[in-house]
């Protein structure tokens, strides 16, 4: 028993022995961690970078540069050099000289050769040289318009306010009859299909077809028991065929109310504009919601002097309204108004623009730009009148242009497919103007001076009853031209 223990203790001091002269570390003289007195290596060897740090990240990338950051190591540019600056210009060329970089020409070709110019030999600016035509193309004004058909409605009324095409291609006109309201439908051709008067209104301002076929029209009533008789605010709901569905005066004090303009919400309920009176003595813009069957929704009003009116609204591309009429302080001595609203009659902006003389502001577009035109008449009733607001209501131009002592005002603007706007003014000119207003042609159409929109294939109808001074009334007609195809914007 004695032996065993011995031999168990010597076996414990040799293995102790052989722990003692093994040890784990790095054995790569080369690394930054060797260990001289590592007997096993436990993988654990690191090595200087190029920044000198033992273990570190950073690299050299191809340009020479140490850092530990990929995102920044040079590339090859196109010539094949490392951090070069060599790029590939629009033409495909490959060098770091932008002086000599390919520009792009009229046509739009990258390193193209094309002339530009006018090319139509018809132009009086036409130039032989030319391969690409630049749009710069001048004519003669004997290239004129081109009456397509005329159409006159006599016996059928004497006022013409408004006239807008229908989901048949026909057209609906809205006006008076012998101081009654009044509608008219035509086919596409402007042949009469159906009138109607309508009693229990003086005169219809405003009409377009609505959601359901049938049409929506807005004017005025004015009993014919002078002094004392005042207009109020007249709205109409006929059927296809113009039958009366539900009709609504409405009023406020015993003073001046009618509407001018309206539009058909998304919901099929109707936002009228025109004036109103709500204490006897001032006319005050104002808007106003009805349901589809005649129940006022909500009232605003925004001005508080003597004499305001809107004349036509529109629903704008952010959402919203913008109304154009005028503003003042007594009758006759206006400015033009603008003011711009949410969908519930909330005033965003309003302004009150003053011009040469007497100004009132009797239609709108919305620009593509997101700005507001507005047409109508300056230098009190003697003048063209053209004004931008942009998206906030700041100035962009507001333009008196005097032309002709018998020209007196704008009383419709619409955009034009070839660019800029058309209008018509109470002299029955047709005007094309270009976005700045500058004026492309002007040409007496005759016939027709109230009302105007261009059809798909580019021709313009036309709608009045040719009057130039005052409502005295005339025959109503309706024109379809061509436009001068020549004249370029």
């Amino acid at each position: 028993m004695t032996h065993y223990w011995k031999y168990l203790l010597l076996f414990g001091l040799v293995f102790w022995s052989c722990e003692e002269q093994e040890k784990h570390g790095c054995l790569d003289s080369q690394a930054c961690n060797y260990d001289s007195d590592a007997t096993i290596n436990n993988n654990s060897c690191l090595y200087l970078d190029c920044k000198d740090e033992c273990g570190g990240s950073a690299l050299v990338d191809s340009c020479g540069t140490c850092d530990d950051d990929l995102s920044n190591d040079c590339i090859e540019d196109c010539s094949g050099v490392f951090g070069g600056s060599a790029y590939i210009d629009n033409c495909g060329v490959c060098d770091n000289n932008p002086s000599n970089d390919c520009t792009e020409d009229c046509a739009g070709e990258w390193g193209g050769q094309n002339i530009c110019g006018c090319t139509d030999i018809t132009a009086t600016n036409y130039n032989s040289d030319a391969t690409f035509d630049d749009g710069s193309c001048q004519y003669n004004m004997s290239d004129t318009i081109t009456i397509q058909w005329v159409k006159t409605y006599e016996g059928v009324g004497d006022e013409s306010w408004r006239v807008r095409q229908t989901f048949d291609s026909g057209f609906i006109i809205a006006g008076a009859s012998n101081y009654s309201g009044l509608l008219i439908k035509t086919n596409q051709n402007g042949d009469l299909e159906w009138s109607q008067v309508y009693d229990n209104s003086t005169a219809l301002y405003s009409v377009r077809e609505t959601s359901d076929g049938g049409f929506f029209a807005v004017g005025f009533y004015e009993c014919d028991t002078l002094p004392g008789c005042y207009p109020d605010l007249y709205l109409l709901k006929t059927d296809e065929s113009g039958n009366i569905i539900w009709e609504l005066i409405d009023s406020g004090t015993e003073n001046n109310d009618w509407a001018r303009d309206f539009i058909e919400t998304a919901d099929g309920e109707y936002v009228v504009t025109g004036t109103w009176n709500d204490n006897g003595n001032n006319s005050k813009a104002m808007l106003r919601k009805y349901s589809n069957t005649g129940e006022l929704i909500w009232h605003e009003i925004y001005s508080s002097s003597a004499a305001n009116e809107i004349n036509e609204i529109i629903e704008t591309a952010d959402g919203n309204y913008v109304l154009g009429g005028y503003t003042g302080t007594q009758h006759g001595d206006y400015k033009g108004l603008m003011i711009k609203t949410d969908l519930d009659g909330q005033q965003i902006w309003k302004k009150n623009i003053q011009s040469t003389g007497s100004t009132e502001i009797y239609a709108l577009n919305e620009t593509p730009g997101g700005s507001y035109i507005g047409a109508g008449y300056c230098n009190s009733w003697r003048s063209l009148y053209l004004v931008e607001r942009n998206a906030s209501g700041g100035g962009v131009f507001n333009d008196c242009n005097i032309v002709d002592v018998n020209v007196s005002g704008y009383y419709d603007i619409i955009p034009s497919s070839r660019g800029g706007y058309y209008l018509i003014d109470a002299g029955s000119n047709l005007t094309w103007i270009n976005d700045q207003g500058e004026t492309i042609f002007r040409e007496y159409v005759g016939y027709a001076n109230m009302s105007i929109f261009e059809l798909e294939d580019g021709d313009i109808i036309i709608g009045g009853y040719g009057f130039i001074d005052g409502n005295s009334g005339g025959i109503i007609s309706l024109v379809r031209l061509t436009p001068p195809i020549n004249q370029n914007y």
